[in-house]
């Protein structure tokens, strides 16, 4: 997809493209890549304090 006129540093068109890291908009006419925001997952790893549904008690 071509964005007209959406370059921030020299007001090319941007467009977007796909790699192994993921989706980005790379400009036409300076070569300026912006990485596009990925969504949330919720099997990603959730870090915290201390167990959640143990007591503290040792086996």
């Amino acid at each position: 997809m071509v964005d007209y006129k959406a370059c921030p540093k020299c007001r090319g068109d941007m467009h977007t493209r796909r790699d192994t890291f993921g989706d980005f908009k790379e400009c036409i006419q300076c070569g300026l890549m912006q990485d596009l925001e990925l969504e949330q997952k919720s099997d990603t790893l959730d870090v915290s304090d201390g167990p959640k549904n143990k007591a503290g008690k040792a086996a």
